[in-house]
């Protein structure tokens, strides 16, 4: 009886076989976290990828963003603030789009393991990835 059940398993898939190419899409978003829509900064256009990784007690400082961004926290948690003192925490596996129309923020690592976030940007040659502001 064994063998003929073995026989309807199929011969190339094995209990922990994985397929050699997986693709699947984590995140799609048509608008930002604060607005409501974001455009491309006009120029030749330009693909950036970063992983910044935020110590627990670290800020990344006051800043904006001129092109739009997508941003992936792999590990640990950051939250957002803004000048204006709105706040979104953002822990692991989570997704988000900033873009121009974000207000001025911050991001911080309120969290007790190092946090890691991946960031893509749709810029243009010479459109900087964030500006910080003073003071």
């Amino acid at each position: 009886m064994f063998f003929a059940l073995m026989s309807y398993v199929p011969i190339s898939m094995a209990v922990d076989e994985k397929p050699l190419v997986d693709v699947q899409e984590l995140f799609t978003s048509t608008k930002p976290i604060y607005g409501e829509s974001f455009t491309y900064p006009a120029g030749k256009g330009e693909m950036r990828l970063y992983k910044v990784d935020v110590q627990p007690g670290g800020v990344v400082p006051l800043h904006f963003h001129e092109a739009p961004l997508t941003s992936y926290i792999e590990v640990g948690q950051l939250t957002l603030k803004t000048k204006q003192g709105k706040s979104t925490t953002f822990r692991e596996g989570d997704s988000f789009v900033l873009s121009a129309d974000t207000p001025p923020h911050t991001m911080a690592n309120n969290g007790k393991i190092p946090a890691v976030m991946w960031v893509t940007v749709a810029a243009a040659e010479g459109v900087p990835t964030l500006t910080n502001i003073e003071g």
